[in-house]
């Protein structure tokens, strides 16, 4: 019986020694496999130089992020001009009139492509550094490197931004490879703002106000939030729920002398 015993207990321990060693086989062939099937992709991604349509597009996508956000704040300009300061921010006049009692007039009537035309600005000084770089770092490793005029397109569509630059450029070395254009793209709910937006400067505009509460009935995935200050300006702040992102703009539309309406109330 003792010896039965024994070579039970030896028998259970070698079950588990067995166990043990086949879950490290295992492992070990998984983690050979994902090493197999990653590493060349993290290769070529890193080491091959003719990849200048990714190198251009993740630089072009960098620019973006960069400036959407500064702008969105700003009422689509990157330096405005005719602006209130709140929050920090350079908030831009979309609608104006510098007198009293009158309705303003649209200072931005096409907003989308004047936010578009800023990005695609920052963008184009961003992308040509790009490219300067790019060009020192082939010629360095002996390719021969031809570049153009950059030009950059910018198109805001729902759910996202989308950059086309156009720069053609030659790549030879033992042989040659020439890149036209490169596009980028980025997620962003700023259409929408944009068109919310747009619709509530129509309205400042004709009547010399707006309802935001009327708006998030309508876009309940907005957030419309109005201040007012004491010389007439408006200032619209339109967040999206989801993402956070934000367009602000000012307006000054029927503005009221200081004290106005007092002298009324007090009668």
């Amino acid at each position: 019986m003792k010896d039965m015993q024994i070579k039970e207990k030896k028998s259970g321990k070698l079950n588990k020694r067995s166990q043990i060693t086949i879950f490290i086989i295992i492992a070990i062939v998984i983690i050979g496999v994902l090493a197999v099937l990653l590493i060349p992709k993290i290769k070529i991604v890193a080491t091959n130089p003719e990849d200048a349509d990714k190198y251009i597009g993740v630089c072009a996508e960098k620019a973006i992020n960069e400036i959407k956000k500064t702008i969105s704040l700003q009422g689509g300009g990157i330096e405005p001009e005719n602006y209130v300061m709140y929050q920090g921010n350079k908030v831009e006049y979309l609608c104006y009139t510098n007198k009293y009692y009158q309705k303003c007039a649209m200072q931005r009537p096409l907003l989308k492509n004047y936010f578009e035309d800023s990005i695609a600005s920052y963008a184009k000084g961003k992308v040509e550094n790009c490219l300067g770089k790019y060009k020192a770092d082939m010629e360095k490793r002996g390719y021969s490197v031809v570049t153009s005029d950059v030009n950059v397109g910018v198109e805001i569509v729902p759910k996202k931004i989308d950059v086309l630059v156009s720069s053609p450029l030659t790549l030879t070395k033992e042989s040659s490879k020439t890149f036209s254009s490169f596009s980028a793209s980025v997620d962003s709910e700023m259409y929408n703002l944009i068109m919310v937006s747009s619709s509530i400067l129509n309205w400042e505009a004709r009547y010399g106000d707006s309802d935001p509460v009327a708006y998030m009935a309508y876009y309940p995935d907005l957030k419309v939030e109005k201040m007012k200050n004491s010389d007439g300006t408006t200032i619209y702040t339109l967040t999206q729920r989801e993402t956070k992102e934000k367009f602000m703009f000012a307006s000054r539309s029927i503005a009221w002398p200081a004290g106005y309406g007092i002298k009324e109330v007090l009668l």
